[in-house]
């Protein structure tokens, strides 16, 4: 719902589609199209612009050069199906068996390692869920010949290149909806697509405008606005679902039943995100003036810098979300005691192993 809003705001208010946008298949503006080929050109615009002018490909993390042929391709995201699905597994066993999740406790009652845990759980079934969906939906356009595999990049990017937090949201993390959140600027000079490009001008086809560093902070906050406005809709959602499944109230009681509230709830983890990467900036040019430069090392630190990060200010947020949960779907709290993953069926079948409660057993002495 929210995507679709700040979409309809891009396309509607800021742009022009028609006239500012191109594919790389274009032989004419759009705008020149029939209108039935106008609207199926519409339809075909790609959330993070792979082939489009507005594209940033240098974000995407490209299909290996190795799996550009579709068998190729087809084998690898099927591997990255069978990878992705047990990994969504183990993330449900494991938000399943530990009794944090079912229990008004913080997720960082239970020491600070299995705080970590605790909150990179959820992430990583919504991570591995969608890495399954659109691997499937990549095997079927490309095993029925309808793109090419270069067209469908895993739906995140590289892990690797997570060392500083502006690097994990833009890089990593946000990628489908990269576009969206930075709807609002501020933007480049835009060009337009068809303009001709005298070929001994080699420096027009480059981006020499350079932005300012207040500039550039200014559109990482409006991104993060835009990210907080997306969560604050589904705040909303599961505040309504709270209020389905309210008793009903008399006319003649003056008692207000006690309901949550959870509206808002997501707003400050997101707000408070450029307020790291601000920091981490600071540090980063006090380096350079020292002489530092980039290594193995000081991405190692990043690394570590990105983990403790969201580790602070994601647990408010993540106690928020699992109390606004089981109090919108409490069936989930008694549906989660009797889910069965396929891990479990497999290794109790096999090895007579009740790993849920083996692990059940372990977390509750934590």
């Amino acid at each position: 719902m929210a995507s679709g809003i700040l979409e309809s705001i891009r396309f509607l208010l800021l742009t022009q589609p028609l006239e500012e946008f191109r594919h790389e298949a274009d032989k004419v503006p759009a705008y020149r199209l029939p209108f039935i080929q106008r609207y199926l050109w519409v339809s075909s615009i790609s959330p993070r612009g792979i082939g489009w002018s507005f594209g940033t490909n240098y974000f995407l993390a490209p299909v290996d050069l190795r799996h550009h042929t579709r068998v190729s391709f087809v084998a690898s995201r099927l591997r990255r199906i069978f990878v992705h699905y047990f990994l969504f597994e183990f993330a449900l066993l494991y938000t399943r068996c530990n009794p944090v999740f079912t229990s008004p406790a913080s997720l960082g009652s239970q020491g600070y390692l299995l705080q970590c845990l605790n909150l990179a759980a959820i992430p990583t079934q919504l991570y591995a869920g969608l890495t399954c969906v659109h691997s499937v939906l990549a095997i079927v356009a490309v095993g029925a010949g309808l793109d090419e595999p270069r067209l469908w990049p895993g739906p995140f990017g590289r892990w690797k290149d997570a060392y500083t937090i502006q690097r994990f949201w833009s890089r990593t993390w946000h990628q489908f909806t990269r576009n969206c959140l930075t709807v609002f600027g501020p933007h480049r000079r835009r060009h337009n697509p068809w303009d001709q490009v005298p070929s001994g001008d080699s420096s027009a086809r480059r981006t020499t405008e350079r932005k300012s560093w207040m500039m550039a902070y200014l559109r990482i906050c409006n991104a993060f606005l835009c990210s907080a406005f997306m969560h604050l809709c589904g705040d909303i959602v599961i505040q309504f679902r709270i209020w389905e499944n309210s008793p009903p109230m008399r006319i003649s009681s003056f008692e207000k039943p006690d309901l949550p509230s959870v509206i808002g709830f997501s707003i400050p983890f997101y707000i408070i995100q450029p307020l790291g990467v601000l920091l981490e900036g600071i540090v980063m040019e006090l380096g350079k003036s020292l002489g530092l430069k980039s290594s193995q090392w000081t991405k190692i630190l990043g690394y570590m810098w990105v983990a403790a990060w969201l580790s602070v200010t994601a647990l408010p947020w993540m106690d928020n979300l699992k109390d606004a949960v089981h109090a919108a779907y409490p069936p989930l709290e008694r549906g989660a005691k009797t889910g069965t993953t396929l891990i479990e069926a497999v290794l109790d079948q096999i090895f007579g192993i009740n790993l849920a409660s083996a692990i059940s057993t372990w977390l509750a002495g934590q």
